[in-house]
């Protein structure tokens, strides 16, 4: 059993402190590496996608007392497995599966329970992945990710916390805004300024603050992060967003057709859960829309400028066209003002009545077009100063002040629906974590149930006898397979069978091109898939679990003594008391044909010897039964002829007890038929017979 980081082989005292710093604790590593969490793994500095899906299935090794070397022990076998393992990876809709499909592997036999407890939990999958349309939860699996926990959120500089104890200094440095201590609460106003909010201790409370200072008074010892920085809490969901509302897209269809699906969360949690998640944008913020005052204090920021400059172009003509237009009748006491040279207050006069009332009317179209409430209007009624002034502008800062008396507005009603947000969401993130990893594990399985509907995969019965037997089967590695039947060993679907049909070990012969290749390679699929507790390519299969698979593929060509001595040394793994399938495909090719019938003779009575099973795809079968006393069933894949056009007519299937002829005799009755004329064909032909 792991106990520690460094009882996992690749983990050394480095490494291992990578681990706790990533994952917080030593125990918390463990989990993570025992549970497969290979993103999170992958994450740590020094460490690939590979080199995190090594450790873990070391881990998992060491932890079950079984390595995937124990069944699979010929690097072909390991081949072959491989080839499974990318066609089911095929299937995955996520990143996640993709990995975790790599953490299966085939168990020998004394893993019957847990072989048995896999083929169980897939059953009910492919059940569930039968009533799902596959097309529209993939668009939603695939935009699904591992929830992100280490990410950084920076200060939120303009909002601070004033404490009044060092004790509450400390505690505040806990929230990622701006702190300080303050001792005197006359000082409280000074520091307060030039912050858009301001958190003060409750020591402070009672004294009065300028109404352009937004301020809390808080419990600092007891305040939660949503209530200073709703920011930091809503960074969770915020990073998350598309992981966490994809998987509840996931999570409704799943519920519809499996009730107990993630159980422990109600169908309220996942409402309330999106309701707060609608609100939020993937930068921590509000989504637009969301409340209608910010709306629309932010579209009064945003138009501010180009209102009034068309409120002032318009001032300016109207002020114009009035000083064009106008006259001045002089009466009464007016007539002795004038008299006693005091002629310009009355055209300063007639003039600022003209300025006050075209400055009005442009008050009046900015309010308008803005639809100002009674505050914003007060402020721009002062947009305009009292003296007259050609051309007609506002003042700047009067502008200003509007400005961020909206600025002021939008960060406090922001934060107000900001903190109730972040105080609804804080209740759900573990909710959320849980849905994600369970519809991330729903993955896992439901690739599995794809995999199968894809292939038409079916789980095989296991068998406490010796033997394998299937009914169309067909080759995952081939594009348009043919169907086939075959059994060899102790098995029901054997009892077609009428010699040696109990056989363990056979030869199988036939032509080249002919599918001996192909059939072993579908038994390689059907026994390595059946132990990992997978269903297999056939529409029914009987399988007696074993305790070691051993693949040989074709030879390339005779080999040197060396090449020859290291062949030999491989098949000497097969002579043990140990439950053992072995498939070989034309290893006659290691040495001279004699010689090579002579050593596969040995090999055959070794496997019977030694609780063996085994399927040997060979062309000398003759040879080989002439060199050996044990009773070796023959099967054969015959080429019935040549069609019409001088093809191979080809039976895929097997015919037991049967030595099928060679592709050489087929090839030279092609060319006898072809040319008739020259008899050289037909008399070597006649050797065949």
């Amino acid at each position: 059993m792991i106990k520690s980081l460094k009882d996992i082989p690749r983990i050394g005292e480095k490494t291992a402190r990578r681990f706790i710093e990533r994952f917080g604790s030593e125990k918390m590593a463990l989990d993570a590496i025992l549970n497969g969490d290979i993103a999170s793994i992958g994450e740590i500095e020094g460490i690939t996608e590979k080199s995190a899906i090594s450790i873990v299935l070391e881990a998992l090794s060491a932890n079950e007392g079984v390595s995937i070397g124990d069944f699979l022990k010929t690097g072909e076998a390991y081949g072959i497995y491989e080839r499974i393992l990318d066609l089911v990876c095929d299937s995955a809709h996520t990143d996640y599966a993709r990995n975790k499909m790599r953490l299966y592997f085939p168990y020998p036999s004394n893993k019957k329970d847990k072989i048995i407890l896999q083929q169980e939990k897939i059953a009910g999958t492919i059940g569930i992945a039968g009533k799902l349309e596959e097309k529209e939860l993939a668009s939603f699996l695939s935009r699904i990710k591992p929830i992100k926990t280490n990410y950084s959120f920076p200060v939120i500089r303009d909002r601070i916390i004033i404490a009044s104890t060092p004790q509450e200094f400390e505690a505040a440095k806990n929230f990622p805004v701006s702190v300080q201590h303050v001792t005197d609460a006359r000082e409280v106003v000074d520091v307060a300024r030039g912050y858009s909010h301001v958190f003060l201790s409750s020591a402070f409370a009672g004294f009065d603050y300028p109404e352009d200072i937004d301020v809390d008074f808080i419990d600092i010892k007891r305040i939660e992060t949503w209530q200073v920085a709703p920011e930091k809490e809503l960074a969770f969901f915020a990073k998350n967003l598309e992981s966490i509302s994809s998987a509840i897209s996931v999570f409704n269809i799943i519920r519809m057709h499996n009730a107990d699906f993630c159980g422990r969360i109600t169908a309220e949690d996942v409402k309330r859960l999106s309701l707060g998640l609608s609100k939020i944008s993937p930068n921590s913020g509000l989504k637009s829309g969301i409340d209608s005052e910010i709306d629309r204090c932010q579209l009064v920021c945003d138009r501010l400028n180009e209102v009034i400059s068309a409120a002032e172009k318009k001032a300016n003509h109207e002020f114009g066209t009035l000083i064009e237009n106008s006259s001045i009748t002089v009466r009464g006491f007016d007539l002795l003002t004038a008299m006693n040279g005091s002629i310009n207050q009355l055209f300063e006069k007639e003039i600022k009545e003209k300025y006050d009332t075209v400055t009005a009317n442009a008050v009046r179209q900015i309010s308008e077009e803005l639809k100002l409430n009674p505050v914003e209007f007060h402020l721009a009624n002062n947009f305009f100063g009292d003296e007259v002034s050609h051309p007609i502008k506002v003042d700047p800062r009067r502008v200003e002040g509007l400005k961020n008396h909206l600025l002021r507005s939008i960060g406090s009603r922001k934060l107000v629906l900001l903190k109730d947000n972040a105080k609804e969401l804080s209740r759900f993130r573990e909710t959320a974590s849980d849905i994600v990893r369970g519809v991330l594990d729903f993955d896992v399985d439901y690739t599995i149930g794809c995999f199968a509907r894809k292939f038409a995969l079916n789980l095989p019965f296991i068998q406490n006898e010796t033997g394998i037997g299937f009914d169309g089967g067909t080759n995952m590695f081939l594009e348009s397979p043919v169907p086939i039947n075959y059994t060899i060993g102790l098995c029901r679907i054997n009892s077609g069978i009428k010699r040696l049909k109990d056989a363990r070990v056979v030869l199988l012969s036939g032509v080249n091109s002919g599918g001996k290749t192909s059939t072993i390679e579908l038994l390689a699929q059907i026994i390595i898939l059946s132990h990992m507790g997978f269903p297999v390519p056939a529409k029914k299969c009987e399988i007696g679990l074993v305790d070691e698979f051993f693949y040989f593929g074709k030879s390339k060509g005779t080999m040197d003594a060396g090449a020859f001595e290291s062949t030999i040394r491989d098949f000497s793994a097969v002579a043990n008391e140990n439950k053992k399938i072995v498939l070989a495909d034309e290893m006659e090719s290691i040495t001279e044909p004699g010689a090579s019938a002579k050593i596969i003779s040995g090999i055959l009575e070794e496997l019977l010897d030694n609780n063996g099973l085994g399927v040997f795809v060979s062309h000398l079968a003759e040879s080989i039964l002439k060199n050996t006393n044990y009773n070796i069933r023959v099967d054969g894949i015959e080429a019935k002829g040549l069609d019409e056009n001088l093809n191979l007519i080809v039976d895929r299937n097997p015919r037991y007890n049967y030595l099928a002829r060679s592709t050489p005799e087929l090839i030279v009755e092609r060319l006898a038929r072809k040319y008739m004329d020259n008899g050289f064909y037909s008399r070597l032909l006649r050797k065949f017979k």
